[in-house]
C-alpha cells in the first residue's frame, strides 16, 4: 500500500474542502433582495451592513424588487446561461423611448432620455436600466446620479424663444433617513458625453446586465480617461438642501445659465448630482426613466 507524503496528504485535504465549499456555494441558486422578502443566507446584521455600504435598498421602504443576485460559482454552457436569463427577464428593466415634449404658451417640458448612477465602491457596474438612481455619500462608495436630455429635442423646445428659465427636477423616491441638518446634493453640467447602457445591478454588481455603458471608471466601454466619477464643471450649478422627510416628493435645481451657455453654442450632455459632503451619510433614491413615471424632468419657461 502507498504511503501519502505529506505534501500529497495536504493537497488532499485542500481539494476535499473546496469540493465541500463548492457544493454548499451550489446549492445557493438564486434569491432575490426586495420589500417583504427575507432570506437566511443573510442575517439581519449583515443585510443592515449591506445596505449602509451602498449594495442594497431599504426594503422596510422600498416598494419593488431591488436587485438580483445570480449564483455563478459552476459553469454554464450555453443553453443554461440561455435559461438562466430567460427566467430573469421579468425583473429586467425595459428601455423606453423618449417621451415627446410637453408645450404649453409659455413653456416646455422635456423628459430624460437617459439616466444612470455610478458606484464608488463598485467602479465597473452599469446601471443605465435601473429603475432607481442612487445619490449617496459614504466615502469609497459614493454614488453619483447622471441625467440627460435630448438635445434635439432641446433645439426644438426652444427654438427661437427667449428664455427665461431651467429647471431640472428629480423625483425623490425614498430617503433613508440618515441625512444630517444642513447636508445638500449639489448639480454639475457635465463635460463629455456618455452612453446609458442597459445593466441593472443594484444591488450586487456584474451578475445582470451589461457593462456597455456608463460606469464609475468610463463614460461608456471604450471612454475611461479623465472620467473617474464624471468629468463634470468644478463650478456648481446649483444646490438642494436635503433633509430627512424628503421622499416622495419633487426637487428641482436651476440650471439656467447652463441652458443659456447651450445656447451660445456650448454642447449639453446633461448633469451629475451628487452630495456636497461625500464623506457624509444620507442617501436618496430617485426615479428614472425606466419606471415611466416621476421621469427627471428639464422644465424652460419663455418670456
Amino acid at each position: 500500500m502507498k504511503t501519502l507524503t505529506t505534501t500529497e496528504h495536504s493537497g488532499i485535504k485542500l481539494l476535499s474542502v473546496m469540493v465541500i465549499a463548492g457544493v454548499v456555494f451550489s446549492g445557493m441558486t438564486f434569491f432575490m433582495l426586495g420589500n417583504g422578502f427575507t432570506s437566511s443566507l443573510l442575517s439581519d446584521k449583515n443585510y443592515e451592513m449591506l445596505c449602509n455600504t451602498g449594495l442594497c435598498f431599504d426594503p422596510s421602504s422600498a416598494s419593488f424588487p431591488t436587485g438580483i443576485f445570480i449564483q455563478q460559482s459552476q459553469g454554464f454552457d450555453s443553453q443554461m446561461m440561455g435559461t438562466n436569463t430567460d427566467s430573469f427577464s421579468a425583473f429586467r428593466a425595459v428601455k423606453t423611448s423618449v417621451s415627446d415634449i410637453q408645450f404649453t404658451e409659455n413653456s416646455a417640458i422635456l423628459f430624460s432620455s437617459k439616466d444612470s448612477f455610478v458606484r464608488e465602491g463598485l467602479q465597473q457596474s452599469n446601471e443605465g436600466a435601473s429603475e432607481v438612481l442612487r445619490v449617496m455619500g459614504s466615502g469609497p462608495t459614493n454614488n453619483r446620479v447622471l441625467v440627460g436630455f435630448d438635445e434635439a429635442q432641446l433645439g426644438t423646445a426652444l427654438g427661437d424663444k427667449t428664455l427665461d428659465s431651467a429647471k431640472l427636477k428629480i423625483f425623490v423616491v425614498d430617503n433613508d433617513g440618515r441625512w444630517q441638518e444642513g447636508q445638500s446634493v449639489t448639480v454639475r453640467s457635465l463635460t463629455e458625453p456618455w452612453q446609458e447602457g442597459v445593466g441593472s445591478n443594484a444591488p450586487f454588481a456584474n451578475f445582470v446586465g451589461t457593462q456597455k455603458g456608463v460606469t464609475w471608471d468610463c463614460s461608456d466601454e471604450n471612454a475611461c480617461e479623465n472620467w473617474d466619477g464624471g468629468s463634470f464643471m468644478a463650478t456648481v450649478t446649483d444646490t438642494v438642501v436635503i433633509s430627512n422627510d424628503i421622499s416622495g416628493k419633487w426637487i428641482e435645481f436651476d440650471v439656467t445659465k447652463d441652458i443659456m451657455a447651450y445656447l451660445d453654442g456650448t454642447p449639453n450632455y446633461g448633469w451629475v448630482i451628487m452630495k456636497s459632503d461625500e464623506d457624509s451619510s444620507g442617501r436618496i433614491n430617485i426615479a428614472a426613466r425606466e419606471t415611466q413615471a416621476n421621469i427627471p424632468q428639464l422644465e424652460l419657461t419663455f418670456t
